[in-house]
């Protein structure tokens, strides 16, 4: 029967995985799914994201843990935690676009941070960090791979408190980590995120070149690290059952279809608007062009009143002149 077992469990190892993983770590149920259940593998990541030893983290608590069987299409899979019993964690995957991310964000940390209950104290109060991890351009002119947000002195920026904040991990801009975003192993993490196929596997350390394949291939990421590979036993079963693979995909069409139609109501909207704006526009340069005639017939009633003003101080000037020459003749 052992022999059974193991045979088994080496069918559905990931290592025997082949081609692309249509439901990656980017996949936000797949995501909290495994960090809830995998304990190496979320204090991996929260160390990556604080920069800090597995020594550090003394306990972690999941506040929402899910359940396959309970999920709507519509549910929120941010993974809130609480670490070491001080600090709360908010950690998003967000691989679709949104034009009100940085709202949504703030919003979701001022809630994440109000933790208490009617009649406690100010001094229960935990440091609260929102984390996102995007291959979205959800920041304006920012292209840095790992960005951090505090409350600041605007004028010298002084910190305002240091328990209050967002961190922004684009894995769209791997090739803009700095050496500490190397030796923190988030460069690692970005690339098992960005991880969209199981490859053949091959030896030999991949996991800090910054571009290339190797970035895609999953088993090449996870060779020798017992954490990732239980991920990647825990993708490739949420990737193959049925039952899950059809929740899977109908949240991705639901995600799909939600964005066409965000997309589709601008583009409306934009399409009904357009005309109005552009008869308001022929308004205006009308009136522009109207007030410029009437500008420049003004310039011109200016201008001939000027040459009468000379015409009539030169006529005084030279009377002025005769009167000195010949005395008045009145």
């Amino acid at each position: 029967m052992n022999e059974t077992k193991e045979n088994i469990k080496n069918v559905i190892s990931y290592e025997n995985a082949t081609g692309p993983i249509e439901f990656p770590l980017t996949s936000d149920i797949v995501f909290h799914y495994i960090m809830q259940n995998s304990e190496k593998a979320l204090t991996g990541l929260i160390c990556a994201l604080k920069g800090i030893t597995p020594a550090d983290v003394k306990k972690v608590l999941v506040k929402n843990p899910i359940s396959l069987n309970n999920l709507t299409k519509e549910t929120v899979l941010d993974l809130l935690l609480t670490l070491n019993n001080n600090e709360t964690m908010n950690i998003e995957v967000q691989v679709y676009e949104d034009k009100y991310w940085i709202s949504r964000s703030i919003l979701y940390l001022c809630r994440a941070y109000d933790n208490l209950k009617g009649g406690d104290n100010y001094s229960l109060l935990k440091s609260t960090m929102h984390y996102c991890i995007t291959d979205q351009n959800l920041l304006p002119n920012n292209n840095e791979f790992y960005s951090h947000y505090r409350l600041l002195n605007s004028k010298n920026h002084a910190p305002y408190t240091d328990k209050f904040g967002i961190n922004v991990l684009q894995l769209n801009h791997i090739d803009k980590a700095t050496e500490d975003d190397i030796s923190n192993n988030l460069v690692y993490w970005a690339k098992l995120f960005k991880a969209n196929t199981w490859g053949a596997g091959h030896p030999g350390d991949v996991r800090l070149a910054p571009t290339g394949t190797e970035c895609r291939q999953f088993k090449a990421l996870a060779k020798d690290n017992p954490a990732i590979e239980e991920v990647g036993n825990m993708i490739l079963e949420l990737n193959t059952d049925d039952v899950t693979r059809e929740m899977l995909e109908g949240q991705r069409r639901y995600r799909e279809m939600f964005d066409t139609q965000y997309v589709a109501g601008y583009t409306d909207a934009e399409e009904k608007l357009n005309p109005i704006i552009a008869d308001r526009e022929a308004t205006i340069a009308e009136q522009s062009a109207a007030l410029a005639d009437k500008d420049v017939t003004i310039a011109n009633k200016d201008a001939t009143i000027a040459d009468k003003d000379a015409t009539i101080a030169d006529i005084e000037s030279q009377l002025q002149k005769y009167k000195q020459k010949y005395g008045d003749l009145s």
